[in-house]
């Protein structure tokens, strides 16, 4: 599995269903949704999934994302990625 971050551009006007319905998607194929915007998301998934994500109806376009290290904004993103992932895994106790 080869994780990476993508934007997930949804169609037409920002919408909680079709935001919900995308995220709802992704999180099947074991993915996770980083940040969630006006115009789409920032999700994590394997990248062979890819041609699952933008079949979905609600997706216009999905483009791989990046974060400079030297970047003004990166390690705020980055608290943030980790804190929203955070919320979605599930830690296994025996």
């Amino acid at each position: 599995m080869a994780f990476q971050m993508y934007m997930v551009v949804f169609h037409g006007e920002f919408s909680q269903g079709t935001s919900r319905a995308v995220q709802q998607h992704i999180h099947k194929l074991n993915g996770f949704t980083l940040m969630v915007m006006k115009t789409g998301i920032i999700v994590a998934f394997d990248d062979s999934l890819v041609p699952a994500v933008q079949g979905h109806p609600g997706v216009k376009m999905v483009g791989g994302v990046t974060l400079s290290p030297h970047g003004y904004a990166a390690d705020r993103l980055q608290r943030i990625f980790a804190e929203n992932l955070s919320k979605q895994i599930q830690i296994k106790t025996e």
